[in-house]
């Protein structure tokens, strides 16, 4: 174990123990001291519980799902891909215009980020995934573990003005908290929801309907079957300890037809959590928690017309962690300490690809008796087999963490509150290819006299063989860091004023940049009765590190072999250089400024807030790249990239729920308008082109200056009704959203003469970009849930989720091809579920 992470823990330890005994032997009575958010930072936050989440018309219940209530979010144009109805993966989103793959997942105050290689794909499931190239460095998405929100007891989520006590993100920050044993009485639930093809309307384009319903591309799923379990048992141990487990299974079976094999095959997917969850309070009122989690989640994908082409992606894995949330006479001090493990495993149905003649000059192949392309004029076909073999990356996490809430205390007419805190997370990863790969070069040789030598892959006996082959040799590759952090928050009450001001400390040996990340917000209670509050702040936040850099150096490297015939032996070439070894030296933390100001006023028995936040993204990662003097290209890192994000939210929600003699009622509205501007890479390993010249909406500018193409809807509003009827133990939950129709382009390229025009007196080329306007739509989701008591202490539930109520075809996106087609959103789609409580 690192000395220096052992170190720390023994320093928790000691200091815990100390305070134990310390509140052990005071004689002073217990006293109830209540503390209380900044009122400037619970405007940037949302809090979303248990029982909220079982009323919420979901799909997949993923943790990114539960964010489509709040206006400071922004989901991606391809979200809820009407093609792809049969995908788990979590949906990415983005905040204030900052990239998906920079915000703060946690789980019981341990990340839940996945740090290797986040933005893989640019995030988006339309294309190929990790697996088809065997250079491709193993990814599984933002998040490593895909917990079920069935699985949670409550949610924090912070968008703005966000507390020192958390870094490591430029967006923002979701904090989950799963549900804890209930000491009151056994306990348990068992339930099932599926929906499947016959239950969901599609809205397909005409250009693409035929190859649609074929399924003869990866991304086309006509046919689907998902199916959800989940199993939780609550057992108390005594009056002061007791256990939960539960168990969530997801999974989707997505039937591929391969159009050139003329076979039916099945992709699947699957994610699994393992909870096992125990606390213990004891008499001097601290309480001790222990969790032990493992969640499991995998993909199986299939190559088109590649005979054995099918691989499988397995991420996730397994946490520990303990709590030690200790109650002192000063304050509350959380301590934990935590390990997780994960890993993002590829592996392919054989260790090497060959593109084999199936018939050669009208003369069938008697091995290769498939084909993959079509026949041609010549009577010549391919045949396609294999794949990359097995390659992966793993990593280990190490945490310990302390928080300390200190009681508030009177310095003259100031009241303060004072919180602070230190941690320590250690990270050690690798990318392993675990065997050779081989992927034949160019065309085979036919020759009836071929006769291959004994274990030769890429030959067979009287018809061909290849002359060329590349090599991807066997690596391993290892990267560790350790971050280190500390925070001091103090908010300051005077009067009708509140200020908080705190500042973040970070530091990691990867980067090795200290980060000083100043926090400061207000509020002002403008005539001291919650009536009318004005607040505002200044904030910065430094990204995390990404492990990408680090595990990709070397995967690309190959050597190309040559013989001259089958019965010769291969000649190996010169060793071709990776050009991904990325130099890291002298960068920047990347960060993201904040200005926000708002209003909360109370409206009869309504609260309405409006809220402006601006961010500005700086030293964004980008690359660039550079030719050494043997013409080898090589690739760096630059700190050129940058966002800018505006937001203006509006929210209303009454102060407490309606209660009819029959009904209880609830409701909120929120709207926001967006203007979000993102430098060129979306994705951090796209080379960064912000200088080039572009004409957007009719103007010349720099690329740099263009608004963002994704996570940027100008119009957004929702309105939810909660509709409960006590005595028939029925509940309706309504989500009523509009979105305005947003922008995609075409693009072109446009020769400037400087002789005026859009161009005016700028000469060369420039980008043009062709906006593609797409409509506002209005989406209406229902959920129904009804409950039956059956004897003593249990009862049924029974739910129906239907989104996209009307059935309404929703243009989702369009790709830079003027005539691609049009991809929607899922039509009508029914969820059944049913449960078992006891």
């Amino acid at each position: 174990m690192n000395r220096r992470i052992y170190t720390f823990f023994v320093f928790c330890a000691l200091v815990n123990a100390a305070y134990a005994e310390e509140k052990l032997n005071t004689a002073e009575e217990d006293t109830i001291v209540v503390r209380s958010t900044p009122t400037s930072q619970s405007m940037g936050t949302q809090i979303i519980t248990a029982a909220q989440i079982a009323k919420m018309p979901t799909r997949n219940g993923s943790v990114t799902e539960l964010l489509k209530n709040n206006p400071n979010v922004q989901f991606s144009n391809q979200a809820d891909n009407g093609n792809t109805p049969g995908e788990l993966q979590p949906e990415n989103v983005s905040f204030h215009g900052e990239k998906f793959y920079q915000n703060s997942y946690l789980i019981d105050g341990l990340s839940n980020n996945n740090t290797i290689n986040p933005g893989a794909n640019n995030g988006e499931l339309t294309t190929t995934p990790d697996g088809y190239s065997p250079t491709d460095l193993p990814a599984g998405g933002t998040q490593s573990f895909w917990i079920n929100s069935e699985l949670i007891a409550s949610a924090e989520v912070f968008d703005s003005n966000i507390s020192a006590k958390y870094g490591g993100f430029t967006g923002g920050v979701v904090d989950a908290k799963l549900k804890d044993p209930d000491l009151n009485k056994p306990s348990g639930r068992i339930s099932f929801r599926t929906t499947n093809d016959h239950l969901t309307e599609y809205h397909v384009d005409d250009r693409i309907s035929e190859a649609f319903e074929q399924a003869s591309n990866l991304y086309y799923q006509p046919k689907f079957n998902k199916k959800f379990y989940t199993a939780t048992i609550n057992q108390p141990l005594s009056d002061q300890a007791g256990l939960i487990f539960s168990y969530n299974r997801q999974e989707s079976d997505i039937p591929f037809y391969h159009s050139g094999l003329g076979k039916w095959e099945d992709q699947n997917r699957s994610s699994e959590t393992y909870l096992l969850k125990g606390s213990y309070l004891l008499t001097n009122g601290d309480t001790l928690r222990a969790t032990a989690m493992y969640s499991p989640h995998e993909s199986t994908y299939i190559k088109k017309d590649i005979q054995d082409g099918a691989f499988t992606n397995t991420g996730g894995g397994y946490r520990f962690n303990f709590e030690w949330e200790h109650l002192a006479h000063w304050g509350k001090v959380n301590s934990l300490i935590g390990y997780q493990f994960e890993e993002n495993d590829i592996q392919h149905a054989a260790d090497y690809y060959a593109r084999w003649y199936s018939r050669y000059l009208n003369t069938a192949s008697k091995a290769i008796n498939w084909n993959s392309t079509e026949v041609s004029k010549v009577g010549t076909a391919f045949g396609e087999y294999g794949g990359y073999g097995h390659f992966a990356t793993k990593k280990g996490s190490l945490t310990a963490k302390q928080d300390y809430q200190l009681n508030p205390m009177q310095w003259g007419q100031i009241q303060h509150q004072i919180d602070l805190g230190l941690d320590v997370n250690n990270y050690s990863a690798r990318y392993q290819r675990f065997n050779d790969v081989v992927v034949s070069r160019g065309t085979p040789t036919w020759s009836t006299a071929t006769v291959c030598q004994s274990g030769d892959v890429l030959c067979i006996d009287g018809e061909q063989y290849f002359k060329s082959r590349t090599l991807y040799p066997a690596r391993v590759v290892k990267g560790n860091y350790t971050n280190y952090a500390g925070y001091l928050q103090d908010s300051m009450l005077w009067k009708n004023l509140e200020v908080t001001a705190g500042v973040r400390l970070s530091y990691d040996d990867y980067l090795s940049n200290l980060n000083i990340s100043p926090r400061l917000s207000g509020s002002l209670d403008v005539f001291g009765d919650h009536t009318t509050r004005l607040f505002a702040g200044a904030n910065r936040y430094h990204a995390q590190s990404l492990l990408a850099y680090k595990l990709r150096q070397g995967i690309s490297e190959y050597y190309v072999q040559t013989r001259t015939s089958a019965s010769s032996a291969w000649t190996t070439g010169s060793l071709t250089k990776a050009s991904y070894d990325y130099d890291i030296s002298n960068l920047k933390t990347p960060y993201s400024d904040e200005l926000n100001l708002g209003i909360a006023q109370r409206i009869a028995d309504t609260i309405w807030t409006l809220k402006y936040v601006n961010r500005q993204g700086r030293d964004q990662f980008g690359r660039g790249s550079t030719t050494a003097s043997d013409g080898q290209k090589y690739y760096y890192l630059t700190n050129d990239g940058k966002t800018k994000g505006n937001t203006v939210s509006l929210t209303i929600e009454p102060i407490s729920p309606y209660q009819f003699k029959y009904v209880d009622l609830t409701w909120n509205f929120a709207a926001n308008y967006s203007n979000n501007k993102s430098s060129s890479q979306t994705y951090y390993d796209v080379s960064n082109t912000d200088e080039n010249m572009v004409v957007f909406d009719n103007k010349l500018m720099q690329r740099g200056d263009m608004d963002a193409l994704n996570y940027n809807t100008p119009w957004n509003a929702f309105f939810n009704i909660d509709m409960t009827v006590p005595r028939w133990n029925f509940n309706w939950t309504q989500r009523l959203g509009y979105t305005s129709g947003y922008k995609s382009y075409s693009t072109s390229t446009l020769s400037c003469d400087g002789t005026g025009g859009v161009c005016g007196s700028y000469v060369g080329n420039a980008t043009l970009y062709t906006p593609v306007k797409y409509k506002n739509y209005v989406s209406y989701d229902w959920r129904f849930s009804y409950t039956k008591p059956m004897f003593k202490n249990q009862s049924l539930e029974l739910t129906l989720d239907v989104m996209n109520v009307f059935n309404t075809a929703i243009e989702s996106y369009k790709s830079t091809t003027l005539n691609s087609a049009i991809t929607y959103k899922t039509g009508r789609q029914i969820w059944l579920g049913a449960a078992w409580n006891w």
